[in-house]
């Protein structure tokens, strides 16, 4: 009978041991490097950003920051031309590292249609993800 229950326990422990080290695993890549997506327009205009078709201010705005996985994304912004005072859905497939925060910008041209252009890309980690304030200065026209 003794027998039998150590045997009993050592099986516990065994699957107790098995389930915390999957579980150690499994939040191992959770907390692994994020992504994010900054787009910024200029100050006379406002945007709405949709990623994978799902959006992300429902206010428009002239600085949206979205934080995400790596992997391709599909952007679209819907945004006021300064111009025309038209809105326009803007389309692009842009691909994301781990690691690092990209940024785009809306360039506008009178005449044209605006444009998602590729502007810097930071390591997650530096000090521009960490200081807030970089993040909300206004953008410059």
């Amino acid at each position: 009978m003794m027998l039998a229950a150590t045997v009993l326990k050592k099986k516990i422990m065994e699957k107790k041991l098995v389930l915390i080290s999957l579980l150690t695993l499994s939040l191992g890549s959770v907390f692994a490097y994020s992504s994010s997506i900054a787009i910024q327009t200029s100050r006379q205009s406002f945007m709405q950003v949709y990623i994978n078709g799902k959006l992300f201010n429902k206010q428009p705005e002239n600085f949206v920051r979205v934080k995400s996985n790596a992997g391709s994304y599909k952007i679209e912004v819907k945004v006021l031309n300064p111009y025309d005072k038209e809105w326009y859905m803007v389309r692009q497939a842009v691909r994301i590292e781990k690691g690092f925060e990209y940024y785009y910008k809306i360039e506008f041209a009178e005449g044209q249609r605006p444009k998602l252009k590729a502007i810097r890309t930071y390591p997650v980690y530096s000090h521009f993800f960490l200081n807030p304030a970089l993040y909300n200065r206004h953008p410059t026209s």
